[in-house]
């Protein structure tokens, strides 16, 4: 009898069908045993055989669910919330080559507050709202600038009354608005108090303000300016409203701060006189309303002011972090880029197996994990180099004309060929390659193999011209210096 394919399939599935008939005579005559013996076994021991027959078919899905379960490679590091350890992580990030100055600067800042006892209060309202008119009514002696320009004060002022030190913050619809904003936001953490400076209801940008201060639960009086300006009931409806935004958490108080008003009076002989009657300032309320809520917990304003002065130091540790590891990253990447490119001068096309570079790859995988201190193991790095050499079997010819159309830029060069394409073309891959590891160390603070790959693709599809043209210059000074220590 010839054997073939099918006679084969039939011996075999014939030989399974007789051993799984053969297992089941097995099983049900053990079953049938052990229900002989359980029928005479005391109730006891049917509930602990019940048991351990759950444990036994529960512990395999256990172990499939553990071992199938992504983890969480890269854990959140604990908030530093101390002084110490925030000194410690300045000291760690100042011996890896990170400028610390602003951070550190915050820290020296909130030691000098200690040190002179004020309390800090600062000035929070858009632009012409009556801060620097404020200013002027509490402390006849200062100078500032008033006028009914929108956005005049362009700089945080200090100033100086009794055991108080007042900052008067730019107006946070001010000119430069962005910057201007983070500052005064930025100042109001620094602070003891905050009032907040209105002339009217709230508005829409002057209520998002507000709610970004709330947020920090920072101790705040709401000024409402410009009092004199309105009858009494109109001024209580105002008032209400402020106090029914804010849920009645903070005081309301309604004060002027002064200010000039212009009438003509007309003469008995039928002249009419311009005169200038200024509006006296009453600020009392205001003021007591500060000094209120100062008596009512001075301790606790003092905790408060030092916990917003660490996060903003902490916040510019991380900013400055952030930048130094993301600059480390672009020049590691860079490098490899270049080593590959010099790798590829040997004229070997970039196909589907991106291993012929592998140890390029596998060692700017793991110096971007390690700038950014995510843990790795080898088999990711080999799964993310396998995955993106997959990827360029349906995206060579794109990355070979995107590298030719590079060498057109150059006058009398014309189309390069060879060596210094194929350069060009793995430049463009280890770029697009290291970006996706970066991008995802950013995104999920870990190395996620499925998202490097798909971002992998989208950088080497969306392959930039520019790149491309710098790509191709640094081929061209390999070349060249190459050229030049061959010739000597």
């Amino acid at each position: 009898m010839k054997l073939n394919s099918k006679s084969i399939l039939a011996v075999v599935l014939l030989t399974l069908g007789l051993l799984l008939l053969l297992l089941m005579l097995v099983l049900a005559e053990k079953l049938l045993s052990i229900w002989h013996y359980l029928q005479q076994a005391p109730v006891w021991f049917w509930l602990l055989y019940a048991l351990a027959i759950m444990i036994v078919a529960l512990l395999p899905l256990w172990m499939w669910f553990k071992w199938t379960r992504p983890k969480n490679q890269s854990e959140k590091k604990p908030k530093i919330i101390d002084e110490a350890g925030l000194q410690q992580a300045l000291e760690t990030a100042q011996s890896r080559g990170i400028d610390i100055t602003s951070a550190q600067q915050e820290l020296d800042e909130l030691q000098r507050r200690r040190q002179n006892k004020r309390f800090y209060i600062c000035l929070f309202g858009g632009a012409s709202s009556g801060k620097s008119s404020f200013i002027q009514a509490l402390i006849p002696t200062a100078h500032t600038e008033i006028d009914v320009i929108k956005g005049t004060t362009l700089e945080v002022l200090r100033y100086q009354h009794e055991n108080l030190e007042v900052t008067d913050l730019p107006g946070f619809d001010a000119i430069e608005q962005d910057h201007l904003s983070r500052l005064a936001l930025a100042e109001s953490r620094r602070a003891h108090v905050v009032i907040f400076m209105l002339s009217g209801d709230f508005s829409r940008s002057e209520m998002m303000f507000f709610e970004s201060l709330k947020d920090w639960h920072k101790p705040m009086v709401i000024a409402l300016n410009k009092s004199d300006r309105y009858q009494l009931e109109e001024l209580q409806q105002i008032k209400q409203a402020i106090a029914d935004k804010t849920e009645h958490k903070y005081p309301v108080v309604a004060i002027s701060t002064g200010g000039f008003d212009t009438v003509i009076r007309k003469q008995p002989d039928g002249r009419q006189l311009t005169e200038t009657i200024t509006r006296q300032p009453d600020i009392a309320p205001l003021i007591r309303a500060v000094k209120r809520v100062i008596a009512e917990d001075s301790e606790s304003l003092h905790r408060f002011r030092d916990a917003g002065m660490l996060m903003l130091a902490e916040r510019t540790l991380t900013e400055a972090t952030a930048e130094h590891n993301k600059l480390a990253a672009m020049r590691t990447i860079e490098r490899h880029s270049r080593r590959a490119m010099v790798g590829a001068m040997a004229s070997i096309a970039p196909g589907s197996d991106i291993i012929i570079q592998g140890a390029i790859g596998s060692q700017m995988v793991k110096e971007l994990c390690q700038i950014y201190k995510v843990p790795i193991k080898q088999l990711q790095v080999d799964e993310i180099l396998r995955a993106a050499g997959s990827k360029l079997k349906t995206s060579t010819s794109m990355v070979l004309a995107v590298a030719g159309n590079a060498f057109k830029s150059f006058p009398g060069l014309g189309t390069a060929a060879g060596g210094l394409l194929h350069a060009v073309a793995y430049g463009l891959i280890f770029n697009a390659l290291g970006r996706a590891v970066l991008t995802t160390i950013n995104e999920t603070g870990r190395l996620d193999s499925e998202q490097t790959k798909q971002i992998f693709e989208d950088n080497l599809l969306g392959s930039s011209d520019k790149m491309a043209k710098n790509l191709a210059q640094m081929a061209l000074a390999v070349k060249a210096k190459k050229s030049s220590q061959n010739s000597d």
